[in-house]
């Protein structure tokens, strides 16, 4: 037990760290890109290679971890992030687009592996404790929260180039070599037993276990008839997809379109950031009580709040209260969504299902993330928020169909 509470400090540190990385790229690249090309269009670019390099990443990443052990396999994130951030660097040095493109897309590399330290949290922990720890380890983002935009602002002023941000590309340097530090102190389990994998606590949203296999490879399709897998996995996509489409684009609309200064754009994002990770810390034990179908739901209200918010105006109460109402929203259905993915792969399964799953997970955000610019550009911040209303229908109506669908399966199983 002392072990695993150790372990759950040390990851949710690294997920501050790795968080810290990930917004500063994130906040910086669509900026930066926009000056590197003159593009609204084409600055979002950049953050949504990373993305596509995330997707790509994902399965090949679980696998490879399922081979050689976490740590390996987190040490290699680390070393893509201290190239991602020099690439970087140098492609603003130089004024080069595609070089900058280039290191914010292997900068994804690193967001791939970073992403299993929350599946890693219940690795460590007992089985009943899965959903705290899951919440424990993504409340790391809260402190990233508070640490990036002083951390960035501290590296632009010192390291400053002609070309503004560069500094902030220095910090993902420095941030991959702390990386490598806290991860050499995380005891990872060389071999869990499947035993100890299968005893999952049953709550109200896992009523059946659709799968009985015990090989080790498994089909692609067959993940994907599964009820458990679609309503975990799609809702999880789903709430990074729209997270990721307003978040992206709305440092533009606020310092571009509206006029205000880039501080008011870095206090937004900081509070947004802010709320995406503050649930971490009763999340998981709501999901305990209730169940995950329930928080899902809890998750889209928060959404859809955030989108009507949006299309109120255009001061910034509009931006705060908008993209604090998305942090919410993102938080409820993204751990939800993680927690529901273990009632759909057994233990053997495990590492397959877990990269498929983010592999969809930074599929769908690379493409609402290259989409955005685009969309600000050619619709405006208030249809983009508008559409943000039938993602949610989609996602309402594909978690109905999982909880009629299992609720048919324990009534066939009973009879």
């Amino acid at each position: 037990m002392e072990h695993s509470r150790r372990n759950i400090v040390l990851l949710f540190i690294s997920q501050a760290i790795a968080l810290t990385s990930t917004i500063t790229i994130v906040t910086y690249s669509a900026l930066v890109g926009k000056i590197l090309t003159g593009s609204t269009s084409m600055a979002t670019i950049p953050a949504a290679a990373g993305l596509v390099a995330a997707a790509l990443t994902a399965y090949p990443a679980s696998m490879l971890m399922k081979k050689y052990g976490r740590k390996k396999g987190f040490h290699l994130g680390g070393i893509f992030a201290l190239l991602a951030g020099f690439l970087s660097f140098y492609g603003i040095y130089a004024e080069h687009f595609i070089i900058f493109t280039f290191g914010v897309m292997i900068h994804g590399v690193f967001q791939a592996f970073a992403a299993f330290y929350r599946f890693t949290a219940m690795e460590i922990t007992a089985p009943h404790m899965h959903k705290q720890a899951v919440s424990y380890v993504l409340a790391g983002g809260l402190l990233a929260a508070f640490v990036a935009p002083s951390a960035a602002q501290f590296f632009e002023v010192n390291f400053y180039l002609p070309i503004p941000y560069a500094g902030t590309y220095i910090l993902v340097m420095v941030l991959s070599f702390l990386t490598q530090f806290i991860i050499a102190f995380v005891k990872f389990p060389e071999n869990i037993p499947e035993k100890q994998e299968e005893e999952i606590e049953q709550g109200p949203e896992s009523f059946t276990q659709p799968f009985t296999q015990a090989s080790t490879q498994i089909s692609i399709l067959n993940i994907l008839k599964r009820p458990a897998f679609l309503c975990a996995s799609l809702n999880a996509a789903g709430a990074y997809l729209i997270m990721s489409y307003v978040m992206t684009s709305s440092p533009m609309q606020i310092v571009e379109y509206c006029g205000f200064p880039l501080s008011a754009a870095a206090s937004v994002i900081q509070w947004h950031v802010a709320s995406m990770f503050l649930p971490a810390f009763f999340c998981g034990s709501l999901i305990a009580r209730y169940g995950s179908v329930k928080i899902l739901f809890s998750g889209m209200i928060c959404l859809a709040a955030s989108a009507a918010f949006a299309i109120q105006g255009l001061e910034l109460i509009n931006f705060y209260g908008s993209l604090v109402l998305l942090g919410l929203g993102w938080n409820f259905m993204f751990t939800a969504g993680t927690t529901l993915l273990q009632h759909a792969h057994n233990s053997s399964e495990k590492a397959q299902v877990q990269g498929l799953n983010d592999f969809v997970v930074y599929g769908l955000t690379a493409i609402s993330t290259l989409s955005s610019g685009y969309m600000l550009e050619h619709i405006g911040w208030m249809n983009m928020n508008k559409l943000v209303f039938g993602v949610l229908g989609l996602l309402f109506m594909i978690t109905l169909w999982y909880v009629i669908a299992e609720r048919k399966t324990l009534g066939a199983i009973k009879a």
